[in-house]
């Protein structure tokens, strides 16, 4: 059994289904960028690798319940950025593939893991192609961090953020 069953497995043991999740309206409405962003989803599986672009950019993955007799729903797990200029060369395509076997990693973000176990078939994989280097990713990725407040993410909020999750 790899670690990451092991985590979803425990886990369920401690605090079965129930998660809970930080919303804030106030948040959504505040956030803004000069940049246009066109999301583009799909589920999240091997078989979509393909159709992942070879460019920079935002990635989000969502957890979207559909054919359960309920309306199409989802929730913003994590936000991600790959190719920024400072930190990484990676591209959309390569880092779809790391999360692709980040269970099988020696240093696996347990976070990251449970994710992927726990949520598997429900995965989608949102992104956004940001090819222009002068854009700057992470104040980016911030902005949006800070306005969704994902569960899976546990760094790169803003420092009054970072502040009152660490705080409980």
């Amino acid at each position: 059994m790899s670690l990451g069953h092991d985590l979803v497995k425990n886990r369920k043991e401690m605090k079965g289904d129930l998660y809970s999740l930080n919303l804030s309206t106030t948040r959504w409405r505040q956030f803004s960028t000069p940049h246009p962003l066109t999301w583009k989803r799909l589920p999240f599986s091997s078989a979509n690798r393909s159709q992942i672009p070879k460019t920079r950019g935002i990635y989000a993955f969502s957890l979207e319940l559909s054919n359960y007799n309920l309306p199409q729903h989802g929730y913003i797990l994590y936000v991600g950025i790959t190719g920024d200029v400072s930190t990484s060369k990676a591209t959309l395509h390569s880092r779809y593939g790391q999360y692709l076997t980040e269970a099988k990693r020696t240093r696996a973000r347990l976070r990251i893991v449970y994710m992927m176990e726990e949520w598997a078939s429900d995965l989608v994989f949102n992104f956004v192609e940001i090819p222009d280097t002068n854009i700057n990713l992470g104040r980016l990725e911030k902005s949006l961090l800070d306005a969704l407040l994902p569960i899976v993410n546990s760094r790169d909020f803003s420092a009054s953020i970072q502040q009152a999750r660490d705080a409980f």
